[in-house]
């Protein structure tokens, strides 16, 4: 190696002017090129550090929003549970010809369609609509969880909608029923009448037979969706806490 520097020293002395004036002017050009390319790889660099924290940070925020969404999948649940035991002591009003509208088979109706038309869904999905907008999704380089959480936000979106068309007009009866109007001034309609005799003279008997056995089949439906949010929650967030550790 020596010898061949040597040698090639020997030739640029040997070389006339203008060699070596080109020779020179082509180290300058090699010089000015590989200095482009070391600031490009060096912003290359930061740019990829930058992408890198904000991929944590979304991550992390995802996290928040989750705990959101479990908070509301729990707190279903509950209601469901409250639902599903006032469903069945309806079953027994309409089983029972001696069933006496008062106010603890009032407080039982209005139980009975929580979870109805008033759906709870106040959820936190900024952080999602932000990746989705400015692009920034792409920042989640694991694929299959970057799947994962578009499929988790299509399911919740779309399970909310089958929810909704399981729906049935089984609160609204409930309330002509308990006459709330009267209720909340301390003087309802119907206190003291047989329920039977309540739902003929309403004309409403075989519509609240058909509408309970579907508000009914509403709980069941919302209850197993419920638990597949949950699941879904559940596994995501394990999976977006396991990607952390990894970053």
């Amino acid at each position: 190696m020596l010898r061949f520097l040597s040698q090639f020293r020997q030739r640029l002395l040997n070389q006339s002017p203008f060699s070596k004036y080109l020779l020179y002017a082509i180290g300058e050009v090699l010089l000015v090129v590989i200095g482009i390319l070391l600031a490009l790889q060096l912003d290359a660099w930061s740019q990829m550090n930058k992408e890198r924290q904000l991929e944590r940070e979304y991550l992390k925020r995802l996290n928040v929003d989750l705990d959101r969404d479990l908070n509301i999948v729990k707190s279903i649940e509950r209601y469901l549970t409250q639902k599903e035991e006032s469903l069945m002591m309806v079953r027994g009003f309409i089983d029972d010809p001696n069933a006496i509208m008062g106010d603890s088979v009032i407080t039982i109706l209005n139980d009975s369609d929580i979870i109805g038309t008033d759906f709870p869904n106040a959820r936190l999905t900024g952080t999602f609509q932000e990746m989705i907008s400015s692009g920034h999704l792409r920042l989640i380089r694991n694929t299959n969880l970057r799947n994962n959480v578009v499929n988790y936000y299509s399911f919740w979106d779309h399970s909310n909608l089958r929810i909704a068309n399981h729906q049935s007009d089984y609160p609204s009866l409930v309330w002509e029923i308990t006459d709330m109007a009267g209720f909340l001034k301390g003087d309802p309609l119907y206190i003291g009448k047989p329920f039977h005799e309540t739902l003929a003279e309403l004309e409403i008997e075989k519509l609240f037979y058909r509408h309970f056995m579907k508000e009914v089949n509403y709980m069941v439906f919302t209850k197993r969706i419920n638990q597949m949010k949950r699941d879904k929650v559940e596994e995501l967030k394990a999976a977006i806490s396991e990607e952390l550790k990894r970053l």
